[in-house]
């Protein structure tokens, strides 16, 4: 009995080193990986914004992958909020207006601090930058807002892709 017990470990240790020797890792094995390069946004934001509930602005965001810009992303979806949470215009496409370039045209009623997020993707890849904008003059809670003293409203519907 003590022999057939040793050989039964003996053999369950020649099977446990036979199949651990295939887990090891290939000095290649980083290659059969894809790796995405990095999107990158530059936003296009008018200089001059004024309340006006007629005026449409128009709010660009040109799109680099690999020092090229991307042409026809996997989708470009912009969303714009006041700081202060009284006026939310939620996530939507944007338009390619041209190579490279997604833009889409908002008015901007009220004065204030506010935020612009573009959630973009391409090759594998996704990004979701935010930027801080301005429409005419500041209330004294955007000014809190700015100096860390108080949280935006925050933006972000929640929707995921």
């Amino acid at each position: 009995m003590r022999k057939s017990i040793q050989g039964l470990l003996v053999s369950g240790l020649i099977v446990t080193s036979t199949g651990l020797a295939g887990c090891t890792v290939t000095s290649d094995a980083a290659e059969h990986y894809a790796v995405s390069a990095p999107l990158s946004v530059k936003f296009e934001i008018p200089k001059v914004l004024k309340a006006d509930s007629e005026k449409q602005y128009r709010f660009g965001a040109t799109l680099w992958q690999d020092q090229q810009e991307v042409k026809r992303a996997d989708y470009v979806h912009f969303e714009i909020w006041k700081a202060d949470g009284t006026l939310r215009y939620s996530m939507e496409p944007a338009d390619e207006t041209k190579p490279g370039m997604y833009s889409i045209k908002k008015t901007l009623p009220k004065n204030g601090l506010y935020y612009i997020k573009v959630h973009a993707s391409s090759n594998g890849a996704m990004i979701m930058p935010t930027r801080q904008f301005i429409v005419g003059e500041l209330s004294a809670n955007d000014l809190k807002i700015l100096q860390g003293g108080a949280k935006p409203a925050g933006g972000s519907s929640g929707h995921h892709h």
